[in-house]
């Protein structure tokens, strides 16, 4: 009798091993789970239909995923210093708009320190042409960008010298810009991509806000006084 008893016992434990080696989740619940093997190591499904909770697990995790920048960008002058660089995203029914958050950086030239920039940036592309050889052409391209220079040499409010909206749009450590562009992208075939799904070379004409004051107040400046142009290049990742 001892020794039936003392068979059972190890019999329930050996099962309730076997059992914690996988592990499990309510039959209820889609959720997948892994098996413990270390042979296997299968991803198995409970059930094929989704509960709430598991459409609303999607959904956060679908909502967080979209914050992942999906380019790198590097431009070349543009009113935001010397040279930039930042991350992107891109987004919309056929990916036509984009939203950049570039650090540049300004050398000293005549004032006694060098400075960082940081421009966020809105970018609209209409439509896209599609030529052989994986080309692909982007005639315009626009939008606009806020950019600010980082020290104390510029300011967001009017020093206490000048009476109050002496300078309204004279502000020195914000400036809104405007451009026109044209794009050219080469797209990396499926089978040879590693890192990078296409990249694109860019060409932008742009100005800001202050220039343009300028234009209307001064009939002496001219288009090409107040127009600037910068280049740049994009890393499509995802």
């Amino acid at each position: 009798m001892k020794s039936l008893v003392f068979s059972l016992v190890i019999l329930f434990y050996t099962h309730a091993a076997m059992a914690c080696d996988t592990d499990s989740v309510s039959r209820r619940d889609s959720i997948l789970y892994l098996d413990n093997s270390p042979t296997e190591g299968v991803l198995i499904e409970s059930n094929t239909q989704s509960t709430r909770y598991d459409r609303r697990v999607h959904r956060r995790r679908q909502n967080w995923g979209e914050l992942i920048p999906t380019q790198l960008v590097m431009q070349y002058a543009g009113n935001m210093g010397l040279m930039s660089w930042g991350i992107g995203w891109d987004y919309g029914k056929h990916k036509q708009w984009e939203t950049n958050l570039l650090f540049g950086f300004l050398p000293r030239y005549h004032s006694r320190r060098a400075k960082m920039t940081m421009t966020l940036k809105e970018n609209f592309i209409p439509w896209s042409c599609y030529m052989k050889g994986g080309w692909m052409l982007e005639p315009l391209s626009c939008g606009l960008y806020f950019n600010t220079v980082f020290g104390s040499e510029f300011w967001d409010r009017e020093p206490e010298r000048y009476p109050d909206n002496y300078y309204p749009l004279l502000k020195t450590k914000v400036r809104t810009n405007i451009f026109i562009g044209q794009r050219m992208t080469k797209i990396i075939p499926a089978n040879r991509r590693k890192f990078l799904k296409s990249i694109t070379l860019f060409y932008e004409i742009s100005s800001c806000d202050l220039y343009i004051r300028s234009a209307f107040m001064d009939s002496k400046v001219s288009l090409g006084d107040i127009l600037g142009l910068s280049i740049g290049m994009k890393l499509q990742m995802l």
